[in-house]
C-alpha cells in the first residue's frame, strides 16, 4: 500500500474515532461498535485483490503481539494513575478471588461448548478424544479473561463508583496473567513438554507461573514507580504558559517510554508486564501517598493534570486503532457469527453465576450486577493466544475466528451494556418536576 494512503486512513481513523468518542460521552451511545464495522470495511477496500488480501492478513497478523502489548501497556498505565492506592489495597484480595472463581466456571463452561462444537458443529476437526479435550482446553483459556484494553475506556466513561472501577480494572489486570500462563501450560502439557499423568506436576507449574508473573510484574512496577517519581523531581517545574521550546519539558514522553521499558523489562524477566504498567501508573498517580519516604515528605510529586491529559490522549490513540484492528482481522462466516453469538451470550450466564457466588453478600456490588455481568471483552490477548497451536505446528481448524468472534461479539455485548447502564443512570438522576 502506497504510503500517503497509510497516512491519509491514519487521519481519517482518528477523526472518526474522535468523533465516535464524542458522541458516546454526549448520548452513551457506544464508539465500539463503529470503530469495529469501520474496520471491517476498510480491510475490505484495502483487500480488493487476492494477493493484497494475503499481504494484509500476513501483516495484520505479524503486528497483534506487538499492537496487543502496546496498547495493554498504555490503557493499564493510564488507568493505573486514576486510581486510588488504598481502594486498590482494600480491593486486590477479594478481586483476586472473585477473578478466579470467574476463571474456572468460564473455562469450564467453554470447555464443554468447544468439546460439542468440534464434534457435532465441526465434524471433529480438532480430533476425537484427548486431542479434542485439550484443543476445547485451550479454546477455553485463551477465552477466561476480560480485556483491560476495553474494559478501562469504557469504565472511565460511566458513572461507577470507585470500588466498581477498581475492581474491574484490577480484572482484568489478573485475567490477562490467566490467559497467557493457563493456555501456554495447557498447551505444553499437550505437546509433552510436561508429564500429563502427574497432576502434581501441573499443578506445579501453573502455580509457579502464575504466582511468579503476578509477583514479579507487581514488584517491577512499584520499584519502578518509586525511582521515577524520584526522578521527576530533578525536572523543571511546569510554567503554565509555553511561549518558547526552551518552556517545553518532556516528562510526559519520558514517563510513557519508561513504562514501556518496564512492561519489557517485567515480561524478559519471567513477570507479567501489563501488572507492572498498572502498578507504575498507580504509583506516579498516588505521588503524595508516600509521604513516609522523606524525600517525597518535602518535596511531593504525583502525574498531575498535564502529564495526565498526555497520557490519556495516547490512549485514546491506542485504543481507538485497538478497535479498528479487530474488525480487520475478522472474516466473518454465518456459522462462525452464530456460534459467536451463542458463546458471548454463555459467557454472560457465566459471569452472572460467579459474581452471584463470590459478590452476593457486597449490596453495592450487586446492585451493578446487570452491568458487571455485561462487561466481559475479550482483547487482543485472546487473539495473540489463539495463533500459539500454529506456531507448533498443531492445526486447529475454525479455532482462531471462533476466537476473534466472540472477542467482538463480547465487544459489543459490553457496549451494549455500558449504554444500558448509562441510560438507566440518566433516568434516576433526572429531577422530578411536582404536578401543577
Amino acid at each position: 500500500m502506497e504510503t500517503e494512503v497509510v497516512f491519509f486512513s491514519i487521519g481519517i481513523i482518528t477523526i472518526i474515532g474522535y468523533i465516535a468518542s464524542n458522541i458516546f460521552d454526549r448520548t452513551g451511545i457506544p464508539d465500539t461498535p463503529f470503530l469495529i464495522i469501520l474496520g471491517f470495511i476498510a480491510a475490505a477496500f484495502i483487500a480488493s485483490t487476492a494477493t493484497e488480501q494475503e499481504s494484509l492478513s500476513l501483516t495484520l497478523v505479524q503486528i497483534a503481539p506487538y499492537l496487543s502489548a502496546l496498547a495493554i501497556a498504555v490503557i493499564l498505565f493510564n488507568g493505573g494513575m486514576y486510581l486510588k492506592i488504598r481502594q486498590v489495597i482494600e480491593e486486590t484480595p477479594r478481586g483476586f478471588f472473585v477473578t478466579s472463581t470467574s476463571v474456572i466456571i468460564t473455562i469450564f463452561v467453554l470447555t464443554v461448548v468447544g468439546y460439542l462444537i468440534n464434534s457435532f458443529v465441526f465434524d471433529n476437526p480438532w480430533g476425537t478424544g484427548r486431542d479434542a479435550l485439550f484443543a476445547s482446553l485451550f479454546f477455553g483459556a485463551a477465552l477466561c479473561g476480560t480485556s483491560s484494553a476495553v474494559i478501562i475506556p469504557l469504565v472511565n466513561k460511566l458513572n461507577l463508583n470507585k470500588k466498581a472501577e477498581t475492581f474491574l480494572t484490577i480484572e482484568s489486570a489478573f485475567t490477562d496473567v490467566f490467559v497467557v500462563v493457563l493456555s501456554v501450560t495447557i498447551l505444553s502439557i499437550y505437546t509433552g513438554t510436561s508429564n500429563p499423568e502427574s497432576s502434581d506436576g501441573v499443578s506445579s507449574i501453573l502455580l509457579q507461573g502464575i504466582a511468579g508473573k503476578f509477583s514479579i510484574g507487581i514488584v517491577f512496577g512499584i520499584l519502578g514507580g518509586l525511582i521515577w517519581l524520584k526522578i521527576l523531581q530533578s525536572f523543571p517545574i511546569r510554567v503554565s504558559r509555553i511561549a518558547s521550546q526552551q518552556d517545553v519539558t518532556h516528562d510526559d514522553i519520558l514517563t510513557l517510554t519508561t513504562c514501556l521499558m518496564l512492561y519489557g523489562f517485567s515480561e524478559m524477566s519471567g513477570g507479567n508486564g501489563a501488572l507492572a504498567a498498572l502498578c507504575f501508573g498507580l504509583v506516579l498517580g498516588n505521588g503524595k501517598e508516600f509521604g513516609f519516604i522523606p524525600s517525597f515528605r518535602d518535596n511531593p510529586v504525583d502525574a498531575g493534570s498535564l502529564m495526565r491529559k498526555f497520557q490519556g490522549q495516547i490512549s485514546f490513540l491506542l485504543t481507538t486503532f485497538f478497535f479498528v484492528y479487530l474488525g480487520m482481522i475478522f472474516e466473518p462466516a454465518t456459522k462462525i457469527i452464530l456460534l459467536g453469538v451463542f458463546i458471548t451470550g454463555l459467557l454472560v450466564v457465566a459471569r452472572n453465576l460467579s459474581f452471584r457466588i463470590t459478590l452476593k453478600k457486597d449490596k453495592s456490588m450487586m446492585k451493578n450486577l446487570p452491568l458487571l455481568s455485561s462487561l466481559l471483552p475479550r482483547g487482543l490477548a485472546a487473539a495473540a493466544v489463539s495463533q500459539l497451536p500454529s506456531t507448533l505446528g498443531y492445526e486447529w481448524p475454525y479455532m482462531q475466528q471462533l476466537v476473534i468472534s466472540v472477542i467482538i461479539f463480547s465487544v459489543v455485548a459490553a457496549a451494549i451494556g455500558s449504554y444500558v447502564y448509562g441510560r438507566s443512570e440518566e433516568v434516576e438522576t433526572q429531577p422530578i418536576t411536582p404536578n401543577s
